[in-house]
């Protein structure tokens, strides 16, 4: 019984590895150009700070939370990029300035 224990343990932290690492390659693979709209802490989703970006007509929503202190550093209308193949999100202001966030989960 104990064996069987182990070994469902085992596989169940292994599966969570798995997902965590697919999620951060998704994340990794994504690409998006587009205008912050919108910057909020999401009560649905335990208070993370979300930003809603606007793109080629149509919107949707961004967890900032796994881009530390970017929501600190972004207002509505600053533009938001995030480059395939990289982990991190880069938000230009009107002035040209930029900041480079890199990704922690």
């Amino acid at each position: 019984m104990r064996q069987i224990f182990l070994t469902i343990s085992l596989a169940l932290a292994m599966l969570s590895c798995i997902r965590i690492n697919t999620g951060k390659n998704d994340i990794k693979e994504r690409y998006y150009r587009g205008e912050i709209g919108k910057i909020y802490q999401d009560n649905s989703n335990h208070m993370a700070w979300t930003f809603v970006v606007q793109a080629k007509g149509s919107s949707f929503e961004i967890v900032a939370n796994i881009w530390p202190r970017s929501w600190e550093y972004a207002v509505v209308g600053d533009s938001i990029i995030k480059p395939p193949d990289t982990l991190m999100i880069i938000i230009k202001k009107n002035d040209t300035t930029q900041k480079e966030f890199l990704y922690k989960f």
